[in-house]
C-alpha cells in the first residue's frame, strides 16, 4: 500500500514558502562577528572556525547515521520524516569545507605539533606528520561525503516509487557506512580534536565523539520536526514524536555513561598523562562550563522526557531540543578552546559568531534541501505504514 503526496495539500508549500531571508541575515551577522572576533584574537578565531566547521559537519554525519541505521534495519516508522535527516546530510560538504579550511590555514595556530611534526617517538611520531595528517582529512571527508551521496539517492528513487523496499544493496551500502564510517569518525575526532593536545589520550574518545555528535543531531531532528508538527504537517504524528523523544531521552542518557565512564576511569587510574585533561580546565576555570555541558546535555532531558506526556507534546521537545544542542556546544568548546588559548572561559565575537553561523546555517541548507525533493516520499511502500505508526 503506497500514499501520495497529493494526499498532503500544501505539505510542500509550507516548506517552499518560507522565506530564508532572516535566516541569512542571522548567517551574515554570525559571519561578521566572528570575523570581527578573529582579527581581535587570530588564536581565538581560529579555534571557532574549527568549533563551526566540526559542528556542522558533526550535524550532518548524524542525519546521515539516523538514515543509515533506518535503511540498514529496515525500518518503516520514521518513513514519514526522514525527509528531515536526509536534509540534514546537506551539512556534510558545508561542514567539510570549513574544517579543511580551518586545518590547512590555521593548523599552525591551532596543533602545536603541526609546524614541524610531531616529536613523539614509535607510532604516534609516525601519525603526526603533517603530510599524512592532511591526507587522512581529506581521505576522511572523501568518505563521509561519499557515502552522504549515495545514501542521499537511494533514498530519493525510494521516494519515486523505483524499489519496492530497501534493495539489499541499499540496506548493504548503510551497513557498510555504519561500519567504515564509524572507524573514519574515530580517526578523525583524534586528528581534529584530541591531537590538539598531543600527549593526551583516551581510548574511549571515538565512542565518546560518536555519541554527542549522535545526540545533537537527534535534538536537530527533533527540533525541526517539532517545527513541522506546529505547522500542522500531518507527516509527523504525536507518536513519531513519542518515540524521538523516548531516542533523545535515551542517547542523551548514553552520552552521559560514556561521558562517566571516561571520568571515572581517568580519575580512578590516577596517571598524570590521563588526568591532565580534566586537572588543567578545571585549574583554568573550564569547571562551570563542564558542569554545565553535563546539567544540558542529561540532567535537564533526563527528567523533563522520563514522564509519557511531554514526549508527545512538540513545544517541550523543541524546548529540550535546544538546550541539549547547546550542550553539545559547551562541551565542544570546552574539546577545543582549552588546549588553544588556555585562558579562563568568556564568550567572545568569535564564539558568538561561529554559534550563530552554526544555528543559520543549520536552517539554512535543511530547508533547502527539503525544497529539492517532495516533501513526502511519495511512493516509498512503507510511507501509509509510518503515517498510520502507533508506538
Amino acid at each position: 500500500m503506497t500514499a501520495r503526496a497529493d494526499s498532503f495539500p500544501g505539505s510542500k508549500a509550507r516548506v517552499s514558502g518560507l522565506s530564508s531571508q532572516a535566516f541569512s541575515w542571522l548567517a551574515g551577522l554570525g559571519f561578521v562577528s566572528l570575523l570581527l572576533g578573529f582579527l581581535i584574537d587570530p588564536q581565538r578565531g581560529w579555534a571557532s572556525v574549527l568549533f563551526c566547521g566540526i559542528s556542522l559537519l558533526g550535524l550532518g554525519l548524524a542525519g546521515l547515521y539516523f538514515v543509515a541505521v533506518h535503511d540498514a534495519a529496515d525500518a518503516s516508522w520514521a518513513t514519514a520524516f526522514r525527509r528531515i535527516p536526509e536534509a540534514m546530510m546537506g551539512l556534510i560538504p558545508v561542514g567539510s569545507v570549513i574544517v579543511l579550511f580551518a586545518i590547512v590555514a590555521g593548523g599552525p595556530q591551532l596543533y602545536s605539533w603541526l609546524p614541524e611534526g610531531s616529536d613523539a617517538s614509535g607510532f604516534k611520531g609516525l601519525w603526526l606528520q603533517p603530510g599524512f595528517f592532511y591526507l587522512r582529512s581529506v581521505a576522511y571527508l572523501l568518505i563521509f561525503f561519499l557515502f552522504g551521496r549515495a545514501i542521499r539517492r537511494n533514498a530519493l528513487r525510494r521516494g519515486e516509487g523505483s524499489s519496492e523496499a530497501v534493495p539489499r544493496s541499499g540496506r548493504g551500502l548503510a551497513a557498510a557506512f555504519l561500519l567504515l564510517g564509524s572507524v573514519t569518525l574515530t580517526l578523525a575526532s583524534i586528528d581534529w580534536l584530541q591531537s590538539l593536545e598531543p600527549l593526551w589520550f583516551s581510548t574511549m574518545w571515538g565512542v565518546y565523539q560518536f555519541a554527542n555528535l549522535f545526540v545533537a543531531g537527534l535534538a536537530a531532528v527533533v527540533l525541526l520536526a517539532a517545527w513541522l508538527a506546529h505547522r500542522g504537517s500531518p507527516l509527523v504524528n504525536k507518536e513519531h514524536l513519542y518515540d524521538l523523544g523516548k531516542l533523545l531521552f535515551a542517547m542523551s542518557t548514553f552520552w552521559m555513561y560514556i561521558w562517566f565512564s571516561q571520568a571515572m576511569l581517568i580519575w580512578y587510574a590516577n596517571l598524570a598523562e590521563e588526568a591532565v585533561y580534566f586537572t588543567d580546565r578545571i585549574s583554568l576555570g573550564w569547571g562551570p562550563m563542564i558542569l554545565a555541558s553535563v546539567l544540558l546535555n542529561w540532567v535537564v532531558p533526563f527528567f523533563v522526557l522520563m514522564p509519557r506526556r511531554p514526549k508527545r507534546n512538540h513545544v517541550i521537545l523543541a524546548r529540550v531540543s535546544m538546550v541539549v544542542l547547546i550542550g553539545h556546544a559547551l562541551d565542544l568548546l570546552v574539546e577545543i578552546l582549552p588546549p588553544v588559548v588556555g585562558e579562563a572561559p568568556f564568550f567572545g565575537l568569535a564564539e558568538v559568531g561561529a554559534g550563530v553561523l552554526i544555528v543559520a546555517l543549520l536552517f539554512i541548507v535543511s530547508l533547502r534541501q527539503l525544497q529539492r525533493a517532495p516533501l513526502v516520499p511519495q511512493r516509498d511502500p512503507y510511507l501509509a505504514e509510518s503515517l498510520h505508526y502507533h508506538s
